[in-house]
């Protein structure tokens, strides 16, 4: 077999559609993360904060963050709580 049907790992693709570095496919923007359905746990503490984190979904990578290390706060918090009940 040649080089030719390889890319620069030596993964064959021969066959495979190609695309242009950079280029983005119709289907890569199209597709989406199907909706996670989010079970409550029984604690509200938990709850609340998976339920914040859950509402910034659609929103700009910066505030999921900073909604993301509140929430990883919350459950460091009840983490060491499991400890003293």
């Amino acid at each position: 077999m040649t080089d030719a049907g390889r890319n620069e790992s030596g993964v064959d693709n021969e066959g495979l559609p190609q695309m242009d570095e950079g280029q983005a496919s119709d289907e890569e923007v199209a597709i989406q993360a199907p909706a996670a359905v989010c079970e409550p746990t029984g604690d509200d503490d938990v709850d609340d904060a998976l339920g914040q984190l859950d509402a910034v979904t659609d929103e700009p990578l910066d505030s999921q963050i900073q909604v993301g290390e509140q929430v990883h706060l919350v459950l460091q918090g009840r983490l060491a709580d499991l400890g003293k009940e």
